[in-house]
This record gives C-alpha cells, sequence and structure tokens, in this order.
C-alpha cells in the first residue's frame, strides 16, 4: 500500500469518526480501544496475531447491530437497574470479600478451586484481550449500562464476566452432583439457583451492552478449560503434599511473576492487566498458605455449623474487616517499604507517569506505555496478603474472639 493510499484511508476513518461522534453527542469512537483502523493495528503486531485480529473483526462489526436489537426490545428500567447491579457479582472488589466467606464456615477446598479456576480465567481472559485487541459494542447504537466506567476502557473479547461466571458455574454443579448430604429435591433447587446465576450475569453483559457474542462464548470457553483443567489436576496430585518441598512456594511465587511479566502488550491502553495481577497474586498467596500449614502442622480449619452452631455466621465480620485492614490500611506502606527501602527496587512509578502524561489524549485512548515493574511487583505482593490473612491470620483471630 502507498503512503497516498493510506493518507486517503486515514482520512476517510478520520471523516467516518467525526459523524459517529456527532451521532454520540461528542463522544469519540476512538475513547475506546480496538476502535482505530486495521492500519493502526498492522503495524505493531505481528503477522499471525494480526491475521487472527482480522479474522475476528468479521464477529465484531456489527455486533452493536443486534445489541440495540435486544436492548430496544428488552429494556426496562427495573431490569436496567437488576442488570446493573447483578454485574457487580463478577466485578474485583465482590470476589475480594466473597471468596474467603466458604473458607471461614469451613468450605475451605470449594474456596481453593474458586481461587484457582477465577485466578486463570482473569490471567487467560486478559490475555486474550490484550493479544486481539477487539472493540467493544460501540456505543451508540448500544447504551452501556453499567456502574463502572473503569470496565469500559477494556477490550471486548473474551468476556472475563463470562468466563468466571463459566468456571465458577461448572464447579458448583460438579460439587452439587457429587454432594451425597443433599437430597434430591436440595440438589435440583442448587441446581437451578447455579443455572439462574449464570444466566443473570452472562446475558446481563449483552443486555447491558457491554459484550457481543464473540466474548461471550470465548469468554465461556477459557472458564469451561480452566474449570477442566483444575478438576484434572486436582485428580493426578490428589496425595500431593507441598509441605514435603521446599521448592513448592518458590515455584508457585516465581512462576506467578514469570507469567505477569511475560504478558502480552496491548496496542492501546488497557487496564484488564491490573486484575490479572491481583489474581496471580492471590493464586500464589494461596500456595504459600497451604505450604506453611501442612510444613509446620497448622490445623487452621474452621469448623462448620454442624458442629459449631450459628456462631460461625459471626466469622465474616472479623474475617472482613482484617482484609479491608490488611488492603486499604497496611498493605501499600509495608509492601512499598519492604521493596523500595529494604530490597531497594528501582522506582520506576514516576517514568511511567511522565510518559503516561506526554502521550495521553482527549479524544482517544493512549497507546499503550506498560505498568511499572515496581507495581507489578508491589501489586502481586499486596493480594498475595490477602489469602495469607484468610487462610492463616483468620482462624487465630477467630479463636481469640471465641468464634472457632
Amino acid at each position: 500500500m502507498t503512503t497516498t493510499q493510506t493518507v486517503i484511508e486515514l482520512s476517510a476513518t478520520e471523516e467516518s469518526v467525526k459523524v459517529q461522534m456527532a451521532a454520540a453527542g461528542g463522544k469519540h469512537l476512538l475513547a475506546d480501544p480496538g476502535n482505530h483502523p486495521a492500519e493502526h493495528f498492522k503495524e505493531q503486531m505481528s503477522r499471525s496475531r494480526f491475521q487472527t485480529r482480522q479474522y475476528l473483526t468479521r464477529f465484531t462489526e456489527n455486533q452493536s447491530d443486534f445489541l440495540y436489537s435486544v436492548q430496544k426490545k428488552h429494556r426496562t428500567p427495573l431490569r436496567d437497574v437488576y442488570f446493573k447491579y447483578t454485574s457487580m457479582m463478577g466485578s474485583h472488589m465482590f470476589y475480594v470479600i466473597v471468596l474467603p466467606i466458604p473458607v471461614w464456615l469451613g468450605y475451605l477446598d470449594l474456596t481453593r478451586d474458586m481461587i484457582y479456576i477465577l485466578g486463570y480465567s482473569i490471567y487467560l481472559s486478559g490475555y486474550l484481550k490484550d493479544y486481539w485487541c477487539l472493540p467493544r459494542p460501540k456505543a451508540p447504537p448500544v447504551d452501556r449500562i453499567t456502574l463502572s466506567e473503569y470496565t469500559t476502557k477494556e477490550y471486548g473479547a473474551p468476556s472475563s464476566h463470562s468466563a468466571n461466571a463459566t468456571g465458577v458455574s461448572l464447579l458448583f454443579l460438579w460439587k452439587i452432583c457429587l454432594c451425597d448430604t443433599l437430597t434430591w429435591p436440595m440438589k435440583f433447587f442448587s441446581l437451578i439457583f447455579v443455572i439462574f446465576y449464570y444466566l443473570t450475569l452472562v446475558f446481563g453483559r449483552v443486555y447491558c451492552g457491554m459484550h457481543g457474542l464473540l466474548d461471550i462464548f470465548s469468554g465461556a470457553a477459557v472458564g469451561a478449560l480452566c474449570f477442566f483443567i483444575r478438576i484434572g489436576v486436582t485428580h493426578v496430585l490428589r496425595n500431593f503434599q507441598s509441605g514435603e518441598h521446599l521448592w513448592f512456594p518458590l515455584l508457585s511465587v516465581a512462576w506467578g511473576l514469570f507469567i505477569l511479566f511475560n504478558h502480552v502488550r496491548p496496542i492501546d491502553e488497557c487496564p484488564c492487566f491490573e486484575d490479572s495481577v491481583a489474581f496471580i497474586g492471590v493464586v500464589s498467596g494461596l500456595d504459600c498458605s497451604d505450604w506453611l500449614a501442612q510444613r509446620y502442622g497448622w490445623n487452621l480449619v474452621c469448623s462448620r455449623y454442624g458442629s459449631y452452631g450459628s456462631k460461625v455466621f459471626l466469622r465474616p465480620l472479623v474475617g472482613v474487616a482484617s482484609v479491608v485492614i490488611w488492603k486499604d490500611v497496611i498493605s501499600k506502606t509495608a509492601v512499598y517499604t519492604l521493596l523500595i527501602k529494604l530490597l531497594k527496587f528501582h522506582d520506576d512509578r514516576v517514568e511511567k507517569a511522565h510518559l503516561h502524561k506526554k502521550t495521553s489524549r482527549d479524544v482517544e485512548c493512549s497507546p499503550y506505555i506498560g505498568v511499572p515493574k515496581i507495581e507489578i511487583l508491589g501489586r502481586f505482593l499486596i493480594y498475595a496478603g490477602i489469602p495469607i490473612t484468610v487462610f492463616l491470620l483468620c482462624p487465630v483471630f477467630f479463636t481469640w474472639t471465641s468464634l472457632r
């Protein structure tokens, strides 16, 4: 392609953007990642990566028309509120608060499985988002119904909500079917509840105009893959005792940092990598907690309702407070003091902030600059501290407060 042809194509694209900007009431189409013309990605992608993206764009080009028809047919004020708030069940903060609760009620294995499935679902869906760089459905014509503008700044496919919902739902269906203590009516109603949860979360992404069908199906595939791998690994390593091996926590941390520092670079800024860092940190924190408990014979499993009574339901009050204190009060100061003051890691946050300011644009998303390395390490350690708090410290706090 000649330079003249490229200029003509880009000019035509800019004119099209102006028309869509006017239709959007002043919002520029390029403010969302993934909407630049093909040349923007071709120049910065490998040939195979670009060809894959170009093939997948045939499924995203007209996805907004279908979502608009769904919204036009089904939208009501009550449904808007319902799907807007239920979407929070797939949010970052929801998992921070809710995931530990089964541990405190005596169901440690359930949370352990969910952490692995969710952690790698988030990482793999985020990796593919940044690899494909596909756009979300264009707004307009769709209306994006969301409580978090943060998520609108991410690429579209795969949907992390769909990945999480699929992985967790399959896990619960698996656990329910294998449970010998549930009667058939209880199993039936439990299965209906899980299916209702799944359909709410997945259809809600379409109803809210956040994801098209490619996003939903690719996200579901990621979640199913992570579920089956977790079940397979659990079966193969059912007799494995991590506490017997000194290398286990070192390998877990090294692997976590390896996949984070070798994450694919998106073309434009996309914040989903932050969730990947957080969840991989949680996985490594869980591995280290398991290793410590097994290594030193700490019996920190919380008793269940059947053996301890209704006092078990007071544990989340102490537990959630402990997690919030670690995450929002103690962790940042402690972790960054350790990394910068004691271990002498280079603090590159100012350099990255300067580059972000230099490349920021008013009407389109900024080119990818990258996350400061110190922030990757810091966020990883902060979130690794959450399972340590949940699995190791909270049982001690429950003993002190006569809740265990």
